[in-house]
């Protein structure tokens, strides 16, 4: 972890998860985090409400030569387009700096972390799949009971 450089904490006006977290608590969570570990935590940059809009991020991404790393309150801030991911995580590591999310308390800070984080990603992703293809299934069993 480099010390002399600061964190830039990334931190979203839009729904996270289903729910909108006032972005003054996103801020806390990472500025409680960056405490904890010792960092120098700079300011966040809050991405636009627009979906699938990632402007700050990018901003933040270009700044990586003067900074140690970022910190994404979660790691819902991430694209869900695994290859965008991937850009991300390559200018990350590729500039020597490193990842972290506070509310999940992970971290990419060497290449071979990136699995772990796309792993969660992944179970995340297939949990609410089947959540709700099974919301769906129940949905129409109801209806089709009530028919009869």
């Amino acid at each position: 972890m480099k010390s002399t450089k600061g964190w830039r904490g990334y931190i979203s006006s839009r729904e996270i998860g289903g729910s909108t977290i006032p972005q003054r608590l996103q801020n806390m969570v990472i500025r409680n985090y960056a405490q904890s570990k010792g960092m120098v935590f700079l300011l966040s940059g809050t991405e636009y409400y627009m979906d699938n809009c990632y402007m700050m991020l990018s901003a933040l991404l270009e700044e990586l030569d003067s900074l140690s790393g970022l910190i994404f309150y979660s790691l819902k801030l991430l694209p869900e387009n695994p290859f965008h991911r991937k850009l991300i995580y390559e200018k990350v590591v590729n500039r020597e700096c490193e990842l972290h999310f506070a509310l999940e308390e992970l971290a990419i800070v060497k290449e071979e972390d990136i699995n772990l984080i796309e792993d969660i990603i992944a179970c995340k992703t297939l949990v609410a799949q089947s959540n709700s293809s099974l919301w769906h299934s129940e949905s129409h069993s109801a209806r089709s009971s009530t028919r009869k």
